[in-house]
């Protein structure tokens, strides 16, 4: 899928090292890749605490 938009961002050197490792083992194609599976994984993890919240405060969320 090519990226719609190009943003550039500063790691720390521990982060560039796993990132580089992670394309390097083969477990992703690229470095951007990787940045899309961390982003999408905190978006689920943001919406995840949303629903245990709500769940607590006994608001029942539409899933349409």
């Amino acid at each position: 899928m090519a990226a719609k938009h190009s943003r550039h961002i500063a790691l720390t050197e521990p982060l560039i090292a796993y990132v580089e490792a992670q394309v390097a083992k083969g477990e992703y194609t690229c470095i951007s890749e990787v940045i899309r599976t961390a982003l999408r994984l905190l978006i689920e993890r943001d919406e995840a605490k949303v629903g245990r919240d709500a769940a607590k405060s006994g608001v029942v969320r539409d899933r349409a």
